[in-house]
């Protein structure tokens, strides 16, 4: 029948894309649909069979063909968690096959075939050097100093997220070959960290200084707007994706819980434990930059936007990403130390309230600080406290309809892999192997 041709030429050209092919993938389709055209000797259709007939299969292929090339990328930030995993999906999946990473530490997270280039967002000359040796047509700027680093003062935030970003914008503009621009957010520039959040969405304001009280909260949202304001300037179009509270392989929040858990500190809970949380698989939101990516690529710069384009548009635009499946907080956190083998009962769970481990949290920072002159990290901080007892929920109704994001992994897939990459890493032959 029909379908038997119509397969081969399936197989034929997914091959085609395969290799990124498009070019040749287009041609094959042209010449086969011809000799379709030609012969139609297939049983069941004759010579008079309407040219219709095979259309729908023609033209899914065409756009198939017309797969968005996204070559060359440039990952920012390519070795931290969510950036390895963005320079992995690129890879494994074909849509990209020449991938650069940029970041401060190359030494970790490497992921075959992409190239690396150690340099600092703060250096100007770094940032504009790898942008003429990599030629990006898209760049995925991911790199950001941890909001919870004890470390990490005021002038690194601004240096990083903010003059860093502004390096990387005036290099963009002077190279000129970048099409398509993607920078990771957060999800709390619209929150003043304090209060609680139910189901928001992108449209609620800014939260900016004197309001916004964690510093590197309002650096991520001046740098989100220099990140819009740059939208069709240039031949550049960019976009924002807004990360939640990110989880899973190699992230940094893993080996504190899993530690905590192990030392007995998970039977603790701070408030009443009823408050709600999305988390959200690393995995996940590497998809959802790679889908605004495309999407940003698949733009013609030639053609204004209409009245009518708004409802779908994405370039100028942000997008929080979440798991789509929040969880009690503290739920999470126990299923984390389960998973790992350090489950808690019902009733051995001690109920402290805030204020109580607020002044705990303290005492631990400065004893820490103490006997460490410095040198080492309170596990408990201040900071901690609120994000322990908060609901933070977020609607993510936009990046659905206009990135057509679907979570690729469930929360609780996501612990699992988690947690067996940190203990396969923490094992005694993965140290020795090190």
């Amino acid at each position: 029948m029909f379908f038997i041709p119509c397969a081969r030429l399936h197989a034929v050209c997914i091959q085609r894309l395969i290799a990124c092919d498009h070019t040749k993938t287009s041609a094959y389709l042209l010449s086969q649909h011809e000799t379709f055209a030609q012969k139609r000797s297939t049983p069941g259709l004759s010579s008079e069979t309407p040219l219709v007939v095979l259309q729908p299969s023609f033209n899914l292929l065409v756009r198939i063909a017309r797969t968005i090339k996204m070559d060359p990328v440039l990952v920012i930030g390519g070795c931290g968690s969510l950036g390895h995993h963005i320079v992995k999906q690129l890879l494994e999946s074909g849509g990209a096959s020449d991938v650069t990473v940029f970041d401060v530490k190359t030494e970790n997270n490497i992921i075959p075939n992409a190239k690396y280039v150690k340099g600092s967002l703060r250096n100007q000359q770094d940032v504009l050097e790898v942008l003429q040796q990599a030629k990006p047509r898209t760049i995925i700027h991911t790199a950001s100093p941890s909001m919870l680093g004890q470390r990490n003062t005021r002038q690194v935030y601004e240096d990083v997220n903010v003059k860093g970003t502004e390096n990387l914008l005036n290099a963009i503009r002077e190279v000129g070959v970048t099409k398509a621009l993607v920078y990771t957010s957060s999800s709390s520039v619209i929150h003043d960290n304090m209060t609680d959040l139910v189901y928001a969405t992108e449209n609620h304001p800014y939260c900016l200084e004197p309001k916004q009280k964690v510093y590197y909260t309002h650096t991520k949202a001046v740098a989100e707007m220099m990140i819009l304001g740059a939208n069709r300037k240039d031949g550049l179009l960019t976009t924002v994706i807004r990360g939640c509270t990110i989880f899973g392989e190699g992230d940094n929040a893993m080996p504190t819980q899993i530690g905590s858990a192990k030392a007995g500190r998970n039977r603790l809970q701070v408030g009443d434990g009823k408050n709600m949380y999305d988390w959200t698989y690393v995995g996940n939101t590497a998809h959802a930059h790679i889908l605004a990516a495309k999407a940003l690529l698949r733009i013609d710069l030639a053609k204004p936007p209409t009245p009518e384009d708004e409802a779908k548009r994405v370039d100028g635009e942000a997008f929080v990403i979440t798991n789509d499946e929040p969880w009690p907080f503290w739920e999470f956190i126990r299923t984390v130390g389960a998973t790992a083998g350090y489950p808690v009962k019902k009733e051995e769970i001690w109920v402290v309230p805030a204020w109580l481990f607020y002044a705990i949290a303290v005492v631990a920072e400065w004893s820490v600080w103490a006997i460490s002159l410095g040198r080492r990290e309170s596990h408990m901080n201040r900071e901690m406290v609120k994000y322990l007892t908060m609901t933070r929920t977020f609607d993510i109704t936009k990046a659905k309809e206009r990135l057509g994001y679907r979570p690729q992994v469930g929360v609780r897939e996501g612990i699992q892999r988690a947690v067996d990459a940190y203990l396969s890493s923490s094992s005694p032959e993965a140290k020795k192997e090190n």
